[in-house]
């Protein structure tokens, strides 16, 4: 009778698609399994436990990217004259071996990084939900007319001098929250809806990798630094918007991903996308086709903030949380072939 041998276990709260999809990927004789509040990794085949162990291991520690792996699939004769590798009657007649072939090597180390944006559970990410969540109470307050509050009022038309200015005088007055404020206010439920998906696309990669802490941090210095720059450019225009935060996560990003290009939660095309988007959006273009226009200095100083804080994030060696230990595991020593009747 055949026996499920464990490999590993989790935890319930983690996150294993990765794991799943990679044992599809190579159609493993691997099951995953909810048992005693945890989540049990267990295989068929005794040759797997002890490589598959190793590797699922190392990607717990965050030192490998699954996708990136690549099993080698031998027809059972020549694994066994060419690798000396064991052969088992399991299922088909499984026969794993311990070494991988040369050719196999070099093309796992072709093999481009594979984007995979990954589901992170929600309570690794508090700060990215609470900034959803904050889009659509600031487009609430918009529909219902309550977004004084949270606006820096426009300027009378006339010469604009940031000593005098309207925002000088409510920050005299200690309403030093309206430097952050206004990234709340949303026009629409679509404005609310895109803001949104910016975040919980990329921020929450970000932040569950980096951690809250950080992540908050970088919200914190790049949302002021988005809505000063606007209120500078356009001092007599009532705006809004959290797209100058997205764009500070898609600055940093961009950095991370150069810093350490094994990294691919969020897929670089994506990030590209975004920043042709706003080089297009700055050349008025756009704003002919938007009623109320695009917050280019929005943007263009959410981007730099992000530009500047993910290069001393990484400076700092936080780039190391993000794949730090490629290397190490480019070809897993696992040869598998099986046998169907």
């Amino acid at each position: 009778m055949n026996q499920w041998i464990t490999i590993c276990e989790f935890p319930l709260g983690r996150d294993l698609s990765p794991l799943a999809e990679f044992i599809r990927r190579h159609d493993l004789p691997v099951r995953i399994s909810e048992e005693n509040n945890a989540q049990v990794v267990a295989s068929l085949v005794p040759q797997l436990v002890e490589p598959l162990r190793d590797l699922f291991a190392r990607w717990q520690e965050g030192s490998v990217d699954l996708a990136r792996i690549e099993v080698q699939v031998h027809d059972p004769s020549e694994v066994q004259s060419e690798t000396g590798g064991v052969n088992s009657d399991v299922d088909g007649e499984a026969s794993v071996a311990q070494s991988a072939t040369e050719a196999s090597a070099k093309k796992s180390e072709r093999t481009e990084p594979v984007s995979a944006i990954p589901q992170w559970p929600l309570q690794q990410t508090p700060v990215s939900l609470l900034l959803i969540a904050l889009c659509f109470i600031g487009w609430f307050m918009r529909y219902k007319g309550l977004e004084a509050p949270l606006a820096i009022y426009p300027e009378q038309q006339g010469d604009f001098n940031l000593p005098g200015s309207i925002l000088s005088q409510q920050l005299s007055q200690g309403e030093f929250w309206r430097l952050w404020t206004p990234a709340m206010i949303h026009f629409s439920p679509l404005h609310a809806l895109f803001n949104s998906l910016g975040v919980w696309i990329v921020g929450r990669s970000l932040e569950a990798r980096a951690g809250s802490l950080w992540f908050a941090l970088l919200v914190l210095i790049s949302a002021p630094a988005a809505n000063i720059a606007q209120y500078a450019w356009s001092p007599n225009v009532l705006f809004g918007g959290m797209s100058g935060v997205v764009y500070a996560l898609i600055g940093a990003t961009l950095v991370i991903q150069r810093w350490q290009p094994q990294w691919r939660d969020v897929p670089a095309a994506l990030i590209w996308l975004a920043v042709v988007w706003l080089l297009v959006c700055m050349t008025g273009l756009v704003d002919y086709f938007i009623p109320g226009g695009i917050a280019n200095a929005a943007h263009a100083g959410g981007f730099a903030a992000g530009l500047l804080l993910g290069i001393l994030f990484c400076l700092g060696g936080g780039a190391q949380r993000y794949f730090a230990k490629p290397a190490q595991s480019q070809n897993p020593q696992i040869n598998t072939s099986r046998k169907s009747f």
